[in-house]
Formats: structure tokens, sequence, C-alpha cells
């Protein structure tokens, strides 16, 4: 959930010498985005985690996504104001971002519910249950499918600001 094309002065990257240098908050949206996908990734693997290790990263995952959100709220507001206006790409974009936010937080939901280590661990019985047994597999495929198309959808900005990360490693 990326705002774009930046529009204030405190989000275009400043000239460096002809080169341009990246802001602290751009690398920041970088670096966790690759948490958030290194975490669903090892929590999406429950085989290589263990189920204590894989709700953890559930529940730690749920914190990081409130803060992503948190993060990225004026771009939602701003966007979806927008919407209306506009079609193609922004509206796809938008879809899939809100697709992909209901789609975790009821698999996140759903895991907590389902809970066998983690909230026992906290002294919480969680209610458990078929439906959301069913919830949670049928929520962690579709979050599967969603996340690659997410980050297709934002490849321009990704593959941007990781040149611009090694480019300037590489200045210094």
């Amino acid at each position: 959930m990326h705002a774009g094309p930046a529009t204030s002065p405190e989000q275009t990257p400043a000239r460096d010498s002809g080169r341009r240098r990246i802001l602290a908050r751009t690398r920041f949206d970088f670096w966790l985005d690759a948490l958030l996908l290194l975490a669903y990734t090892l929590a999406y693997s429950l085989g290589f985690t263990g189920i204590a290790v894989h709700e953890w990263l559930g529940v730690a995952l749920g914190a990081v996504l409130l803060v992503h959100l948190t993060l990225h709220w004026d771009w939602v507001v701003r966007t979806t104001r927008k919407l209306l206006g506009r079609g193609g790409r922004d509206r796809l974009i938008w879809l899939v971002n809100l697709a992909l936010l209901i789609s975790m937080t009821l698999c996140i939901l759903s895991g907590v519910l389902i809970s066998e280590v983690a909230l026992e661990q906290l002294g919480l019985r969680p209610p458990g249950g078929p439906f959301w047994n069913q919830m949670h597999g049928t929520t962690a495929t579709i979050t599967l499918i969603l996340v690659p198309i997410h980050a297709a959808l934002r490849w321009r900005w990704i593959a941007g600001v990781a040149r611009q990360l090694v480019t300037t490693r590489r200045a210094r």
C-alpha cells in the first residue's frame, strides 16, 4: 500500500549530487514490507516452523499489519476519495489491497481463535472449532494468492527503491 508518486516535499527524494537520495520513510517502508513478506512466508511454512512459531509469527504479523496500515492510512483515505473518478490501475491496486487486508485480517483472527499453543501460554482458551479451522485455511490460501499480486502491482516501486538502496550503498 504505497502512495505511488510523491506529492509533498517530505516525500520527494532530494537530489544529492545528481543521485536520488532515499528518504528514511521510504527506506523504512521498504524494509517493513520486506519483513512482512518474510514473516508471512515463514508463518505459511507450518511444516518448517512448527505450530508454536507459526502462531507467534501470526500474532506478530497482526501487529505489524496494523503498523503498516497506520503508516499508509493517508494513502487509503486519499485513494478511496479519488477512486470514483479514477479507473484502471489505481482502482485495481485499491481493490487488491482491500481484499488482502480483509483476507489477512480474517486469517489472523481465525488463527488466534484456533490457537493451540500461543494463547494457552498466555492463559487463554480460544474457542476453536471446525468453522474457524476452515476459515483459517481458506483465508490463508486467498492471502497466498493475493500477496504476489500485491507485490506485482507495486513492482515498479519495489524495484526503484531496491535500485536506489544498492546505488546509495555503492556510493558510500
